[in-house]
């Protein structure tokens, strides 16, 4: 198909940097049949993934947002949908989506929404819950990436049939079937051949709730030696959680790596992974440590037992408890035949249910409906 034939698709997304709504949508611009569909991205945060998105064949745009620029993204973004001939916008989260949707309808655009927590919309206060269930009047879609999600949709925006759809979450296999050196990649971390590690991967913001996970690490310490808490990502916490390592005399222990391009490999050399959150929609880095085939812990809130089935394909604790958060984690790594089977399950489990060639088709078919190419 030629380049004017194809569907001219925009993503709005927060930020190019790694989280996992970007992810996400990455996964789609790489994922998309090329010859029917080409991609733009804005994001309003320039960061670490743009150079993937173009490297997936994506035409990108970094939007700098101010706080009293609102009208002015609106008007770019407006103006970017007439003059590149886009026929289709996916907007993630409520803020791009309210950037978005009145450009998409002055062109006589589709536009979908996508939310990737209950929280981020039942939380939302009175006034932006109903400017959003307004503006969602103007909307060919609105997506939760979970069942769980979809149903705050329904309840805070007022979204119906045919508009409300659920399309779940999935995770690009292909990218953790690979084979990892895994003492030179410790040694390039500082980390000992004999060490096990513990590892987390994830934005330090509140949701995360990595303050729980260093100090059920500390109690974990205490008990068994050479161990470490390698924690990947950046955020406005990092300060926050380095006085803390600081406080409990964790220098050297617990690694805050920052951003990273090699989170497949990362993965590769965690003997377990843990996912400490106070909420979620449905968590791409815990899919994509299940795939990597290590075996999971995660905290027993909506999102998280979505897809952990406690003590078949990974163990569920109480929110806010490190002792038995440091207990399931001991569990796993004093049970080597019982971590074993629940990372076997893990993988099998996202092999069979998260596969992304189905997750693709899905969106392609809801982006292709009645445009014309």
């Amino acid at each position: 198909m030629n380049e004017e034939r194809k569907i001219k698709l925009l993503f709005l997304i927060q930020t190019f940097r790694t989280g996992g709504s970007e992810r996400l949508t990455l996964d789609l611009c790489e994922n998309l049949d090329r010859e029917k569909f080409q991609c733009h991205v804005i994001a309003f945060v320039d960061g670490e993934l743009r150079d993937a998105f173009r490297q997936a064949g994506a035409e990108t745009v970094c939007l700098a947002k101010g706080r009293h620029d609102f009208f002015k993204m609106a008007g770019k973004i407006r103006s970017y949908i007439w003059e590149n001939g886009i026929q289709v916008v996916s907007a993630h989260h409520l803020t791009p989506y309210m950037l978005g949707v009145g450009g998409a309808r002055l062109n006589g655009v589709k536009i979908y929404y996508t939310a990737h927590s209950c929280l981020e919309v039942d939380h939302l206060t009175w006034f932006w819950g109903g400017l959003g269930r307004f503006l969602m009047r103007f909307c060919e879609g609105a997506i939760g990436v979970s069942n769980d999600v979809s149903e705050s949709i329904r309840g805070k925006f007022r979204v119906g049939p045919p508009r409300d759809l659920t399309i779940i979450n999935a995770v690009n296999t292909k990218r953790f079937d690979l084979n990892v050196d895994q003492t030179k990649k410790k040694e390039e971390l500082g980390i000992r051949e004999n060490e096990k590690i513990i590892g987390s991967v994830g934005n330090l913001r509140h949701q995360k709730n990595y303050p729980i996970l260093i100090r059920a690490f500390k109690i974990l310490e205490q008990k068994m030696d050479h161990l470490r808490l390698v924690i990947v990502g950046e955020g406005a916490r990092k300060d926050d959680l380095e006085g803390l390592i600081r406080e409990l005399k964790l220098e050297g222990k617990v690694l805050l790596t920052g951003v990273r391009t090699d989170v497949p490999e990362l993965l590769k050399i965690m003997d377990i992974f843990c996912l400490a959150s106070l909420f979620e929609g449905l968590p791409l880095s815990l899919l994509e440590a299940m795939a990597a085939g290590i075996p999971v812990v995660g905290t027993d809130v909506m999102g998280i037992r979505d897809v952990i089935v406690d003590g078949k394909n990974g163990l569920l604790v109480p929110v806010n408890d490190p002792e038995k958060l440091a207990e399931a984690l001991r569990a796993l790594l004093t049970q080597e035949t019982r971590a074993e089977e629940i990372a076997r399950n893990g993988r099998k489990e996202v092999l069979e249910k998260f596969a992304m060639d189905a997750w693709v088709r899905k969106y392609e078919n809801l982006f292709s409906r009645g445009v014309l190419t």
